[in-house]
């Protein structure tokens, strides 16, 4: 999440949304009762001469909207928050009607709250400080580049070399390197670290093209000892020893290792642990939980979004951590395994 203003004092915030872990924090924040200004488009229907009466014009507007229902859909990526206008900069647009936003990565908006609270900061500032990692697994043949940005992963290009098989021709590799480059410039922003992974010397020749480049060579590393490549290999890499060490103070790895501490306390029958929402919900009132990991598939339970959402900010309330995690990897099916959410406890309840 890029936050460009925090005015606790005014109760301000703006920022862009950037993955759907994000979307998860602003679901924490806004609240019925809060504002949020951002562009979206409108029907205007204008009384003229030639305008028909059954059709209006879709324009772009701004408005700020007083959010009266807000829920997530981490199926498909978006947060919809539905409210009153009470502001808009066309006139065309009535005050008097309701509107909903669906927020998805990409999207800007400022949130303004009647008063701030140190929580609200407290999980803000856990978005605003999540880094960036560019993961290449490249081999002579392909190369993968993925972006993990919190615990989620995305795998945003393959690239395809167009060399041979052995006893072919071999293909001269700079514009297979010159492509793997252009889509790490394209995706590149300051504080990202470039990590570079693969079988044989590929990685080596792409490692001194990215330590020449002024921006995206400011903060690159290869990784050895990994051989796999293209799309498999950035999404095996990240549970690779090697990316752990390289990426210790990553988000990811604090959850695998939530994650990997819950597995070996049930495996050993230690009660400090807890796993589905109405267990992490009462070690939270108690407030036993040191590290928590919500999974989004703690609302195929049948569970009140509400409640989750409550229960996360009680934890951090009470001084533990929260963490979320992406399905679709392994240490997120893990979590989904135990019902969507895990917690270590800093002592156990009555037993299950």
């Amino acid at each position: 999440m890029i936050v460009s203003s925090l005015i606790p004092k005014q109760g301000t915030c703006s920022l862009i949304v950037e993955s759907p872990d994000d979307l998860w924090i602003l679901r924490r924040l806004i609240a019925p009762g809060d504002t949020i200004v951002s562009k979206t488009s409108r029907v205007s229907k204008r009384e003229d001469e030639y305008s028909r009466p059954d059709r209006g014009e879709r324009i772009k507007v701004t408005i700020a909207l007083v959010v009266e229902s807000v829920s997530l859909d981490s199926s498909v990526g978006r947060l919809r928050v539905r409210g009153r206008i009470s502001e808009a900069s066309d006139d065309s647009i009535s005050t008097a009607g309701s509107h909903s936003v669906s927020i998805s990565p990409g999207y800007g908006l400022t949130l303004k709250k009647d008063s701030w609270s140190p929580l609200d900061t407290v999980i803000l500032t856990s978005a605003k400080a999540s880094r960036r990692f560019l993961i290449v697994a490249i081999d002579r043949r392909e190369a993968g580049v993925g972006l993990l940005t919190g615990s989620h992963l995305s795998v945003l290009s393959s690239v395809d070399s167009g060399a041979s098989g052995k006893g072919g021709q071999e293909a001269d590799p700079e514009p297979f390197l010159r492509k793997v480059v252009a889509v790490l410039r394209n995706s590149w922003r300051e504080g990202d670290m470039v990590v570079l992974a693969g079988p044989g010397h590929t990685k080596l020749a792409l490692a001194n093209r990215v330590s020449s480049d002024p921006e995206i060579g400011k903060n690159s590393t290869v990784v050895e000892g990994f051989d796999l490549s293209g799309s498999d290999g950035v999404r095996s890499l990240i549970k690779f020893e090697g990316f752990r060490k390289v990426a210790a103070d990553s988000v990811l790895v604090e959850v695998q290792e939530v994650v990997e501490e819950v597995v070996t306390r049930i495996a050993r029958g230690d009660g400090k642990v807890a796993y589905t929402l109405p267990r992490v919900r009462q070690a939270a009132e108690a407030g036993a939980v040191e590290a928590c990991v919500a999974s989004d598939d703690v609302f195929s339970q049948n569970v009140d979004e509400q409640m989750v959402v409550d229960t996360l900010n009680l934890i951090e309330r009470k001084g533990g951590k929260v963490f979320l995690s992406d399905p679709s990897l392994e240490t997120g099916k893990q979590v989904s395994s135990f019902g969507g959410m895990v917690a270590t406890l800093r002592y156990a309840l009555r037993p299950y």
